[in-house]
């Protein structure tokens, strides 16, 4: 009994309803109705499904009036009884005077699915929902939400990126405000404000854009383990209750059905409302590798985590993890390996207690192992990591593996090229080639895991320091297919077209120094030196020094802020006493203008042109620019 087009011609839009709005009708007025006029009443709010006659039942259509609760009004029944619409008003101040429509109750096979208290909210019942949303200013749009469930808000989030509704998709994301009411503090807090801080127009719109969600598609479903109470503790003033890993099923049907997994990461109850904790990732639809899965913020090492120790007792693993942690970072090359062991073990007991977490615990613990084998403090690292991989071929995910087979084989070359005494030159260059060797074979059968796309880049970033550009090319491309629109994929996109660049006029993104000014790429007469820089390499600083007064120097800083909020004090002071202006992003080498550009260290050139041509996309060793810029006279 959906209501037809010719019918929904006549009534598309709410803003029969806004007309209706605050119209004083007089009961016997109400009464008086004729279905038609009924039924020019809409629901305030888009992608209502309530039922309406067909064009031909609608004179057949029965009104009746009512007095209930205190109210009195109108109701409207299709031919065979079913109740379609019901108009409350209520009752006059003063006798003679006017009432007012207070509530219109739309139905959906006979059940009231939506309401509109005129004003002041809308609200969804049975099997139309749950959600209560808090009329703004304008007595029409939903301002915020008083009550929304987990499923309902990833509703909500999806129909946001559909149509790029920046405003809609605020309504269920974390706030600052939201955040203060939580009471959290510490490492957790701050990755959470991080979250909130994502979520601005800009990077809604391009999620959107890239997500390109179709606008048949709807959502499916919300995956995700059972809700978590975190209890109250040392950096939560009280319990949360919150989805871990939150997925969200996107499901187009017709003759071409597909669905997709959009990401989410956490949602927290605030209230009597579930909100996202920053903003979702995912791949473009229709174009799914499986190089994206969903994280959590809030399931960590610390918080309300509890696993089996080695005795079999039940104890508080968070503060034991946060201690070993803490250990460990000022530990001394004596003491390193056994407390590496331990944090191991406390890591393996944690996987063991919680299947969720199983893989995030796992990759933990091998990281531990590789960033002693790195610091040269874990001798047996190596064994200790083959030990992880014979577990983590047994109950971890293809992911897991690829990480661990990744590090093993970093880790093989470290331990020679390392060694003590030094190796001959024979034997480093040996290892050398047993490691690209290696690596190559690992990026081409994990190619589709986030380990396999790191080994790809690093390949490519290889044959870019031997100037082997085509070759480059092709890792980048294999990186970009595989993993779509994360900051990896989409760092190895911008590689292939800074490499393809070169012979051609030079294309950027827009972006603005840290005095908040356009960056200029083009000064007429002087070629552009393009110089990704880190104030901890001030002998690659000294030789841009030299050749400055030159060209056109457009530096752009890969530090990270260590501070959000105090960002632009930062980068003033990184920056004085540079004789050019610089774009500073507080992401440093995951910053925009380096994803951009596909640049993956410092220093790192890109030399245009006095026509605005690219004449070389990736020089490394600065010896060679001044050189270079001779050659271009």
């Amino acid at each position: 009994m959906l209501l037809p087009g010719s019918i929904l011609s006549r009534l598309a839009g709410a803003g029969r309803l806004a007309a209706f709005v605050g119209v004083l009708v007089a009961c016997a007025g109400v009464y008086a109705q004729k279905p038609e006029q009924i039924l020019s009443r809409v629901p305030g709010q888009a992608d209502v499904d309530v039922d309406y006659p067909a064009d031909a039942d609608v004179d057949k259509c029965v009104t009746k009036p009512f007095r209930e609760q205190g109210y009195t009004g109108i109701a409207l029944y299709a031919p065979d009884g079913t109740t379609l619409l019901r108009v409350w008003a209520a009752p006059a101040p003063k006798s003679g005077q006017k009432a007012s429509v207070e509530q219109i109750r739309f139905y959906k096979n006979g059940i009231e699915v939506y309401r509109d208290v005129l004003g002041k909210e809308a609200r969804w019942f049975n099997t139309g929902g749950s959600r209560r949303g808090v009329l703004g200013a304008d007595k029409k749009t939903i301002e915020s939400w008083s009550v929304i469930s987990p499923q309902e808000a990833t509703q909500e989030a999806v129909a946001a990126l559909k149509t790029n509704d920046f405003a809609r998709y605020q309504r269920v994301a974390l706030s600052a405000k939201d955040f203060a009411s939580l009471g959290l503090s510490g490492p957790v807090a701050s990755e959470i404000q991080k979250q909130i801080q994502s979520v601005t127009p800009d990077a809604f719109s391009k999620l959107a854009q890239t997500l390109n969600i179709p606008e048949d598609a709807k959502w499916g479903a919300l995956n995700s383990g059972c809700p978590a109470t975190i209890p109250a503790g040392e950096n939560l003033a009280n319990d949360i209750e919150a989805y871990y890993n939150v997925t969200i099923i996107v499901m187009k049907r017709g003759e071409t059905a597909q669905s997709q997994d959009l990401y989410v990461g956490d949602l927290v109850k605030v209230g009597d409302a579930w909100k996202l904790v920053g903003l979702p990732v995912g791949e473009p639809f229709g174009q799914a590798t499986g190089a994206v899965s969903a994280s959590s913020v809030l399931l960590p090492t610390e918080g309300a985590a509890t696993a089996v120790s080695e005795t079999g007792d039940v104890g508080e693993m968070g503060s034991a993890l946060t201690d070993a942690y803490r250990k460990l970072e000022s530990a001394t090359p004596q003491n390193y390996p056994a407390l590496c062991d331990q944090t191991v073990e406390l890591l393996l007991n944690l996987a063991a207690s919680n299947p969720q977490e199983t893989d995030n615990m796992l990759s933990q613990a091998v990281d531990v192992v590789f960033t002693g084998i790195q610091s040269g403090m874990y001798p047996n690292g190596v064994e200790k990591l083959a030990s992880l991989a014979e577990k983590i071929n047994e109950s971890g995910s293809n992911e897991t593996k690829a990480r661990v087979r990744q590090r093993q084989i970093t880790a093989e070359f470290y331990t020679i090229a390392q060694s003590q005494p030094q190796p001959k030159p024979s034997e480093l260059s040996k290892a050398q080639d047993k490691y690209t060797e290696d690596l190559t074979a690992f990026a081409e059968e994990f190619a589709g895991t986030a380990a396999g796309a790191e080994a790809a880049m690093s390949l490519a970033l290889d044959q870019e320091y031997l100037l082997e550009n085509d070759a480059a090319i092709n890792y980048y491309q294999q990186v970009a297919k595989n993993a779509g629109t994360s900051n990896l994929g989409r760092k190895a996109q911008g590689a292939v077209a800074r490499l393809q660049m070169e012979g051609k006029p030079f294309n950027a993104p827009k972006l603005t120094y840290v005095d908040g000014s356009p960056v200029n790429f083009s000064v007429p007469g002087k070629p552009t030196i393009v110089f990704f820089w880190g104030s901890w390499d001030q002998e690659s600083v000294d030789k841009v020094k030299q050749v400055a007064a030159q060209a056109n120097v457009v530096g752009i800083n890969v530090d990270s802020a260590p501070d959000q909020g105090t960002a632009k004090e930062y980068f003033q002071q990184i920056v004085r006493g540079v004789p050019w202006k610089n774009v500073c992003d507080p992401n440093g080498l995951d910053g925009e203008a380096a994803v951009a550009f596909g640049v993956q260290t410092a220093p790192w050139i890109i030399l245009i042109g006095k026509d605005g041509v690219v004449v070389r996309s990736n020089i490394a060793n600065l010896d060679e620019l001044a050189d270079v810029l001779k050659e271009l006279k």
